[in-house]
């Protein structure tokens, strides 16, 4: 059965969460497979596929991927990381061809899109710790809370799981709730008009961008059947950029158009700023209008993206739940955030030249920081290239005037 869950599609819907009025407790809660929170408005039903086609969401959710691939995620102790990765660090849900960039990939998307990622924990291994996560597809589980004993049970599949058993990452949540809400969630109408301001745009290039016009025919007696034949023609032949022809006496007016109001662009601008914001990126890292950024003003906004939403938002909480539920007690799951969070080169060369001067770093310490191999034990760096200036340097006495390279002193010129 969990196998079968595991290869399902994604479902076309929204989760849900329903309070029956009047219940104080969260027994009432749960999470279904359709609708979504209690204030849904039907009309407004965006899928998936629907959100992901829009640019804002899928750049986003690239960017923030790419980034969590680089840091790599590995196993610490005491401050200091262990040198070996437990299993379900390497690869969490692992499968033909399936990598950790497989499960980061999924994660940031659940997590954005519906504010839940929840698997089933595999069996434990040698070290009495699961090694491997099972990923549930949205809307393929449930979560409630028995009112009389408090304890939080997980169904999935017609199987009841307790609480121990599932690894459930949310966001978004107001105290007390089972389950996060994501965009598809929290910003549904923002998202629904998006997709409509998408869909009328490219329905106006799928017309051809033909322009609307007004057909007068000198015919008083032209029947209704007529009159629809001549406007497919003519919807036809501006569709197709072709020539029309048509019978003598007939005025065709064509109404003015604005392409670029026609597929509202400012509507659809002032959209993906909004989208920008709700996913937590700055446009200027998605190209979007804005006011203009130096480089050192576009790497502080990236350094804010970074530590405020690819860390804060999405990498911390999956540190802390691979932690409680997944390694033992004093030993932690953490990305390695200084992999893209460190300053350039010229800046780590600064740091590296004034640390090590100063006392405060090791010679292999500031190599380090510069990805350079450190040196064994009493060894030294090699020297630099001579340059021209330590030629005439070494060539020049302390107190006499410069030497040629054949030994004789320079001849200087009549005062």
């Amino acid at each position: 059965m969990l196998a079968d869950l595991l290869r399902a599609a994604r479902p076309r819907t929204t989760a849900s969460v329903r309070v029956p009025s009047g219940s104080g407790t969260l027994a009432g809660m749960h999470y279904a497979g359709a609708g979504t929170w209690a204030t849904w408005d039907p009309t407004l039903v965006v899928t998936d596929d629907e959100a992901l086609g829009l640019p804002v969401v899928s750049a986003f959710l690239e960017t923030t991927t790419a980034l969590a691939v680089q840091m790599g995620l590995h196993a610490w102790q005491g401050g200091q990381p262990t040198g070996t990765d437990p299993p379900i660090l390497r690869n969490p849900t692992p499968g033909p061809n399936r990598t950790l960039v497989d499960f980061i990939g999924e994660y940031v998307r659940a997590l954005a899109l519906r504010g839940n990622y929840v698997a089933v924990l595999g069996d434990d291994g040698w070290t009495g710790w699961p090694e491997v996560l099972y990923p549930i597809p949205a809307g393929q589980w449930s979560v409630e809370q028995d009112a009389t004993t408090g304890e939080v049970i997980y169904t999935i599949g017609g199987a009841r799981y307790p609480a121990r058993d599932v690894f459930h990452v949310a966001r978004g949540c107001e105290p007390g709730e089972l389950v996060g809400r994501g965009l598809l969630d929290t910003h549904p109408q923002l998202l629904a008009s998006a997709v409509t301001a998408e869909r009328w745009a490219a329905k106006y290039f799928s017309t051809g961008a033909a322009p609307p016009a007004v057909l007068r025919h000198p015919d008083p007696d032209l029947t209704q059947a007529q009159a629809d034949m001549l406007k497919v023609k003519y919807n036809t032949a501006t569709r197709n950029r072709e020539a029309l022809i048509v019978p003598a006496g007939t005025d065709v007016d064509v109404v003015a158009s604005d392409a670029e109001k026609a597929q509202l662009a400012d509507t659809r601008k002032a959209n993906d700023v909004k989208l920008a914001i709700a996913c937590g990126i700055p446009g200027a890292l998605l190209g979007l209008e804005g006011p203009s950024l130096t480089y050192r003003n576009i790497t502080d906004v990236f350094q804010q993206y970074l530590t405020t939403t690819v860390v804060g938002t999405y990498l911390r909480p999956l540190e802390e739940q691979l932690s409680l539920s997944c390694l033992p007690r004093g030993t932690d799951a953490r990305f390695a955030t200084a992999a893209v969070l460190r300053p350039d080169l010229g800046a780590r060369v600064t740091i590296a030249v004034q640390g090590y001067g100063g006392g405060l770093l090791t010679l292999n310490e500031g190599r380090a920081l510069l990805d350079l191999p450190p040196l064994a034990l009493g060894a030294t760096p090699a020297p630099r290239p001579a340059t021209a200036v330590d030629v005439a340097e070494a060539l020049t006495p302390p107190d006499g005037p410069a030497v040629e390279p054949g030994g004789a002193p320079a001849l200087e010129a009549p005062a």
